[in-house]
């Protein structure tokens, strides 16, 4: 019999609703495969599903994952969803089918599946998960801000992974009082906050240019940054391989001191 290939888009969102039209369309987990994006080859005699994305359905599958596989399970399956990953909307869909399997020989109690790592589904997820958690972290001091015209403070990065969601509590807390926009060009897709309101996300191009304009005093506190650096920099004890390991070529391009 033929596999059958939902194809859905490439959020959290819409890998979750992958995994309802998938489980709903009662052809089978084994003939069932989930891929998440465009950039897929196409298999020979396999039926292709485009799936639309539904706020509602992906909300029912998390609040399930939640219920029945607790807490933990669902942030993992969450960060795993973020991940910068051809497999992982099938990796999440196996976990899913696993982890509901499982759960109904606890007879209501809540079943921790990220304990299974021999499963291979399992272990992706919790690679997956782990991977981007950490890409996070390491964004948390390696964002650095720009003042623009209009009291904007305004950034770019461009990370492997879909970070925003998982840095965006970090930068609120701490620049409470401020406006600021942070736009990850890789995926296109912004954080924009407001004082006083909650953070949220959007999807698109970068800003127009005429927006981003710097404050005047922007470009001069730039120049004494990178000087300092230079300052406090000891040529003699330069260390080019450890400095690329502590700080990659890829974070640098959007650092201030190494622009």
């Amino acid at each position: 019999m033929n596999r059958v290939i939902f194809q859905c888009e490439d959020s959290m969102e819409g890998i979750l609703t992958g995994v309802y039209d998938a489980w709903a369309s009662r052809v089978g987990h084994d003939r069932v495969k989930l891929e998440a994006g465009p950039d897929h080859e196409m298999e020979l005699f396999s039926e292709y599903r485009r799936v639309e994305t539904d706020g509602e359905k992906a909300e029912k599958v998390a609040g399930t994952i939640r219920r029945r596989m607790g807490q933990n399970c669902w942030e993992s399956i969450y960060q795993a969803t973020l991940a910068e990953e051809k497999e992982k909307a099938e990796a999440v869909y196996r976990s899913v089918v696993l982890g509901l399997s499982l759960a109904q020989r606890k007879n209501g109690s809540v079943y921790r599946l990220m304990e299974n790592i021999q499963e291979p589904c399992v272990f992706q997820v919790m690679t997956l998960s782990r991977t981007v958690a950490r890409e996070a972290h390491r964004y948390l001091g390696f964002v650095r801000f720009q003042e623009m015209k209009g009291k904007l403070l305004y950034s770019e990065i461009e990370p492997f992974g879909q970070i925003l969601p998982l840095i965006g509590d970090h930068f609120a807390n701490r620049y409470p009082g401020e406006r600021f926009l942070i736009f990850d060009r890789h995926h296109q897709m912004s954080l924009l906050h407001q004082p006083g309101a909650p953070w949220y996300l959007f999807r698109g191009e970068a800003p127009k240019t005429e927006l981003l304009e710097q404050s005047d005093g922007e470009k001069a506190d730039e120049e004494l940054w990178k000087r300092f650096v230079d300052t406090i920099a000891i040529r003699e004890r330069e260390n080019g391989g450890l400095q690329q390991q502590l700080l990659p070529l890829k974070f640098r391009k959007y650092m201030t001191e190494w622009g």
